[in-house]
């Protein structure tokens, strides 16, 4: 059988990642939009290969955007009878002021999708992020200000969560969806450029992209260089903290002999420091000997 670009891309996901263990229930965070449809219509495509037990659908109301919410929802009930997939349906009424809504609603999102999870049965819960979100979001941490672990952006699978479509380019979600026939719903607030991952959407990454066609490819080869050397560092800060923290205490000269890309890591272990400039000062304080 000859794959849609997207399909033998999900299916390369699995055979290398093992992303979907058979015979898993599939619950789908489905919004209506062209991502989500994508993602949907790819699973029963490929239920049989990827041998999913049970596979059904959860939109999330969030209440932010007056009718445009009730259209999204509408259109959620309608795919999923025409596909005979159960519908699960979340309204959350949220408050459009005050705070980071988008944190916000992304926090509450999650919180309702692994809820209905545990209460019917799924094992797993698919979200429909692509390499272009995992671009956006390796971006987004390194304007704001981050180190390595920030450049790592997501995984293909956190805990529950998985991600069919890591590996798509947005193109290709799209030309997959109007091969079917199918149709989508745009959600207004993705154009407004006051949000920074829509900014960098629509004016950073086109730019971008006019110097290298192939950003995504790119990103994605450094995040896989980045998270073996991770995998390395995380080793050898395990065996630096084995070294100079004994009986809860540290060791002081031990530390300060660490290299001090180590001596960071430790203090981030040991100590949950985050911030670099108090992981610095931790460091300093420990040459004082007053830390």
């Amino acid at each position: 059988m000859k794959y849609h670009p997207l399909l033998r891309k999900i299916v390369f996901l699995q055979r290398t990642k093992r992303l979907i263990p058979e015979g898993s229930k599939l619950l789908v965070a489905f919004s209506g939009g062209v991502d989500s449809v994508a993602l949907a219509l790819s699973l029963m495509e490929l239920r049989d290969f990827l041998r999913i037990e049970k596979l059904a659908l959860a939109h999330i109301n969030h209440g932010l955007r007056g009718e445009e919410s009730h259209r999204d929802e509408a259109f959620c009930i309608e795919f999923a009878k025409r596909k005979d997939l159960e519908i699960f349906i979340k309204r959350l009424n949220m408050d459009p002021k005050g705070g980071n809504v988008e944190a916000k609603a992304r926090e509450l999102r999650y919180q309702a999708l692994e809820e209905i999870s545990l209460k019917e049965g799924f094992d797993l819960i698919a979200t429909a992020h692509h390499l272009r979100d995992l671009v956006e979001t390796i971006l987004l941490w390194l304007i704001r200000g981050t180190g390595r672990e920030g450049l790592l952006g997501f995984e293909e699978r956190e805990g529950n969560i998985v991600r069919p479509l890591y590996l798509a380019k947005r193109q290709e979600i799209e030309g997959y969806v109007k091969l079917k026939g199918e149709g989508w719903v745009e959600d207004s607030t993705n154009y407004n450029l006051e949000i920074p991952r829509n900014l960098i959407r629509h004016k950073i990454i086109p730019e971008m992209k006019r110097l290298n066609p192939n950003l995504e490819e790119s990103f994605l080869r450094l995040r896989e260089i980045l998270r073996e050397e991770e995998e390395l560092l995380k080793e050898l800060t395990k065996q630096s903290i084995e070294k100079v923290y004994k009986e809860g205490q540290l060791d002081r000269k031990a530390f300060l002999k660490l290299p001090k890309a180590i001596q960071r890591r430790v203090i981030y272990q040991l100590y949950n420091v985050r911030n670099f400039k108090d992981i610095e000062r931790a460091i300093k304080g420990i040459k004082r000997g007053s830390y």
